[in-house]
């Protein structure tokens, strides 16, 4: 929501305006510390798949996935604001940390998690 005109977007409409499918819910959600963007995780209770949306371009990035997640329990911001770490389910009751880097476009696992607390 824009404070200052009021404005507002509903991220899972444009979602399925977009054609995106199983879009019931907005799982997990990271601001940037640099700017007006916002990564966030949406699906169903089968697949995640996760995006960034610019604010001020009002243009939403589908990040590729390195595989099918089923569930994305956490995203962060690194402090530059050109990468994010998430942790997401595949396969089941299996947990990855994978780094998405904003510049090369690239998502890349980094380190299997033995326990996640959600």
């Amino acid at each position: 929501m824009n404070l200052t005109t009021g404005e507002y977007t509903i991220l899972n409409e444009r979602l399925e305006k977009a054609g995106k499918q199983g879009v019931e819910t907005i799982a997990s959600y990271n601001w940037s510390p640099k700017e007006d963007i916002i990564a966030f995780s949406y699906g169903n209770t089968e697949k995640s798949t996760l995006a960034i949306y610019d604010t001020k371009k009002e243009r939403i990035v589908y990040l590729l996935r390195a595989t099918n997640y089923i569930r994305t329990s956490l995203i962060l911001w690194h402090k530059n604001g050109k990468s994010i770490d998430f942790i997401s389910e595949y396969p089941s009751d299996q947990w990855i940390l994978f780094r998405y880097n904003t510049e090369s476009k690239k998502v890349k696992p980094v380190k299997k998690i033995t326990s996640v607390s959600y």
